[in-house]
């Protein structure tokens, strides 16, 4: 069986165009879903508390099991989040970060680039599955910037602009790196 592609990864804190880059890229290139939401939607549907604001921990375990099995699966190009996002969460709530993440092959699943999409105080908005408040955004994005720079990771920040200008800073960038 041959090894996985290497995926993008699109992160940045909740709220900052992530999932409208990866709905909008899903078009011309294959693209893996943020599981995060998809389970918090399942806890929540099932009156469980794998959510971030209420057991980091289960959320975690939860995310981490769904994300592996998809990216040993997926023939995703771009991933909208990565594990190294668990990390930030548990760091920001001062959890301990549990081996399965401390051990997990980064480089060997990612990418080296990472695009990165900034707090952007006028497009955040809660909903029923992200309820955090924008200051606890802007200490997660410290924290992420931090795990994908200290994992050795090349971060392209995205700017704040249309989602088609991020999509082809992504595209040209990705087309630059493959060459």
């Amino acid at each position: 069986m041959s090894k996985p592609q290497k995926k993008y990864i699109i992160t940045g804190a909740p709220g900052t165009g992530k999932t409208t880059l990866i709905n909008i890229l899903k078009n011309d290139i294959p693209c893996m879903d943020e599981i995060s939401r998809k389970v918090i939607i399942d806890e929540q549907k099932h009156h469980r508390n794998g959510m971030p604001w209420k057991d980091l921990n289960r959320f975690t375990d939860l995310v981490f099991q769904l994300t592996h099995h998809e990216l040993q699966t997926s023939n995703a190009l771009i991933c909208d989040r990565s594990l190294l996002d668990l990390e930030a969460y548990l760091t920001v709530a001062n959890n301990p970060i549990p081996d399965y993440l401390i051990n997990f092959p980064y480089q060997e699943t990612y990418h080296k680039t990472v695009f990165f999409a900034p707090t952007w105080f006028d497009i955040y908005c809660q909903d029923g599955q992200r309820l955090q408040e924008f200051d606890y955004c802007l200490k997660l994005e410290k924290s992420l910037l931090e795990k994908y720079k200290n994992k050795g990771f090349e971060i392209i920040i995205l700017p704040k602009n249309s989602p088609e200008k991020r999509i082809k800073l992504i595209l040209d960038s990705i087309v630059y790196f493959k060459n």
